[in-house]
């Protein structure tokens, strides 16, 4: 009983003279190995065998390597070297494999929607970067590609903005597995593709009354022309 409360005193000792904001690992280490000491697969370790940011950065890695060859692994193997990784010390690397595996789950249907006929190169590869991507890459990339879409807005191209609201509404409908994955991202393809259409045909409406107007003009110019010449 007296070694177990000088423990404990040891244990609040250390954690009162860490800095919460500077030492956020480390108090998270030690609490998870406090709690642990019991068992013989966790024992208690000494602040020179505290390698919790080693550790978390290894498996950090380990992780972004399957993200940069997750599309060229199969299901079965992708699926097999996630279930092999130890992130249970790590909450939000468990995330990270927890979304990793369930998109290897869903190759099969990735599949399926990259055969479909709304589905074209530059939706596909936006989509599928999107949902392996680390929780911050995919925030940059949402940001940036909602920024792409506003200085999109003046392409005079039609096809391209209904063909991501087309596509965004099959994933939707067709594919609600994969919609569920990014269906924030998905709405705002869908709603920035309708707005880019709408505006797109109203400048197309100005461009072409511009050019009735300037056509109009010289018409008028030639037909006026050689009246106020002779007179």
């Amino acid at each position: 009983m007296t070694t177990a409360r000088e423990s404990e005193q040891d244990y609040l000792s250390r954690l009162l003279q860490m800095n919460p904001l500077g030492c956020t690992e480390e108090i998270l280490a030690r609490r998870h190995h406090y709690l642990n000491s019991h068992s013989a697969e966790y024992p208690f370790l000494a602040d020179v065998d505290l390698n919790f940011i080693d550790r978390k950065q290894r498996a950090r890695q380990k992780i972004e390597t399957i993200r940069r060859n997750f599309w060229q692994v199969n299901a079965q193997s992708l699926l097999a070297q996630l279930d092999k990784l130890d992130v249970h010390e790590f909450p939000e690397l468990g995330f990270s494999v927890s979304r990793l595996q369930q998109v290897a789950r869903l190759k099969g249907e990735f599949a399926r929607l990259q055969q479909h006929h709304a589905c074209f190169e530059e939706f596909y590869e936006q989509f599928t970067q999107l949902v392996v991507a680390s929780p911050e890459e995919a925030e940059r990339l949402r940001t940036r590609n909602g920024e792409s879409t506003s200085i999109e807005l003046a392409d005079l191209d039609l096809n391209t903005p209904r063909d991501y609201q087309r596509i965004a509404e099959v994933v939707q409908k067709q594919f609600p597995e994969l919609y569920e994955l990014e269906k924030y991202w998905l709405n705002q393809v869908a709603v920035s593709g309708r707005e880019r259409s709408s505006i797109n045909r109203t400048v197309n409406v100005l461009y072409a009354l511009i050019i009735a107007s300037i056509g109009l003009v010289l018409l008028l110019a030639l037909f006026y022309l050689p009246e106020t010449l002779t007179g």
